[in-house]
């Protein structure tokens, strides 16, 4: 009887398993605009997605997740973190969410194969660990492609991507899973109206300009109304964005970045 008193006196000064607060109410919709990207001087500079909603009472800041798949409970733990983004005073929030991989150097083998597959050269082994070098990455996502641990982030030009939000309150409570309904990837496209249609003086595929197109994804139109217009075949792009850096650097900047509803 001693030893049964004992116990249940001990149990009973147990504190109660803790119970998850009520996280702010969130419903607002996500709104992703497409077309041309943000850009600094003109439209279609950035590597990045232009995510809106509405701020939510309570809320101290947004985790941000993607995945290419749609995103809800059961797969937010699995979705990419992406961004955060701390509350605002606006009623609006707006949200630039940059494409950029990232390597795990936990998970990283030093093969070397993303290395060789860069397009860019901007992938090295340091201290036997891949690094990237964010001033030459175009994020096209060829390290991605060859890395056989996974050891960089999916997070690329273009692949699809659904994009999922929870607003975060004080002690770290969280609201449900706001999301969107339709994937969005990022590409590479001609804005015809500042194309000079070159043709064979096209900036791209002039080897004295760069190395041009690797996969030889660019053509252009030989005759007719269109002729000299440069066209992207997004069967062979590969997303490397050397046409993108030729013509910005030499030609008329009509390659631009967009985003695409899928």
């Amino acid at each position: 009887m001693i030893t049964l008193g004992i116990t249940v006196l001990f149990v009973s000064c147990l504190p109660a398993d803790p119970v998850p607060g009520i996280g702010p109410d969130f419903v607002s919709e996500i709104q992703v605009d497409t077309g041309y990207t943000y850009g600094e001087l003109v439209l279609g500079e950035t590597s990045t997605f232009t995510l809106k909603w509405t701020s939510v009472d309570d809320a101290e800041w947004y985790d941000i997740r993607i995945s290419t798949q749609p995103i809800d409970d059961s797969n937010w733990d699995t979705a990419l973190r992406i961004d955060s983004i701390p509350q605002g005073d606006s009623t609006i929030i707006i949200a630039r969410v940059k494409v950029q991989p990232e390597v795990y150097e936990n998970t990283c083998i030093s093969c070397g194969l993303c290395v060789e597959a860069c397009p860019q050269h901007a992938m090295s082994l340091i201290d036997g660990k891949a690094v990237i070098d964010l001033s030459k990455c175009t994020a096209c996502g060829e390290c991605v492609r060859v890395c056989p641990v996974n050891a960089i982030t999916d997070s690329r030009f273009g692949q699809g991507y659904y994009f999922g939000i929870r607003a975060m309150g004080s002690g770290n409570t969280q609201s449900g899973v706001v999301s969107t309904s339709s994937s969005y990837r990022l590409r590479y496209a001609n804005r015809e109206r500042w194309c000079g249609r070159c043709a064979y003086e096209c900036y791209i595929l002039l080897d004295s300009c760069g190395p041009g197109c690797p996969v030889d994804a660019i053509w252009y139109t030989p005759s007719g109304a269109d002729s000299g217009m440069v066209h992207i075949d997004y069967d062979r792009c590969i997303n490397c964005g050397q046409c993108f850096i030729q013509c910005r650097e030499y030609g008329m900047w009509s390659i631009s970045k967009e985003v695409v509803e899928e």
